[in-house]
């Protein structure tokens, strides 16, 4: 979960506190829940939105400063995380959730709440995008 969220958020320290608090929920949950973790993967989903969408606030507020996180990553890492980072959200979970955490395509829909042709297309436009930003 924390690799799912750390390729999601771009940021491990972000991504730290999504897990966390994503088996916090599921915790709290257990008893309740029929699927724990395709339930524990959708909270790690939303919270890394939920996260992203807060960072994009914090950076429109930002006063000029900025924080630059170096990450020590082989160039052709970083090339594809930066790829990666600029298909667009729906687009980016169902690349990473299917080709980095194997997680089967019905489930993917069920956390994005889509169809499965739908999660299908997005990967078909993902995989197209990287393809055509990494050659």
């Amino acid at each position: 979960m924390l690799r799912l969220a750390a390729l999601l958020t771009g940021s491990v320290v972000d991504a730290e506190d999504v897990v966390q608090d994503a088996f916090v929920a599921v915790h709290e949950r257990w008893d309740r829940l029929e699927r724990p973790g395709a339930y524990l993967r959708t909270t790690v989903v939303n919270g890394c939105r939920m996260a992203l969408r807060h960072r994009k606030v914090e950076e429109r507020h930002r006063d000029g400063r900025d924080v630059e996180i170096s990450a020590e990553l082989p160039a052709h890492m970083v090339e594809l995380r930066d790829a990666v980072s600029r298909l667009n959200y729906r687009q980016r979970v169902v690349v990473l959730l299917r080709y980095f955490v194997d997680v089967p395509d019905e489930e993917i829909a069920e956390v994005l709440g889509c169809r499965l042709s739908t999660v299908r297309s997005l990967a078909h436009r993902g995989r197209a995008s990287l393809r055509k930003e990494l050659t």
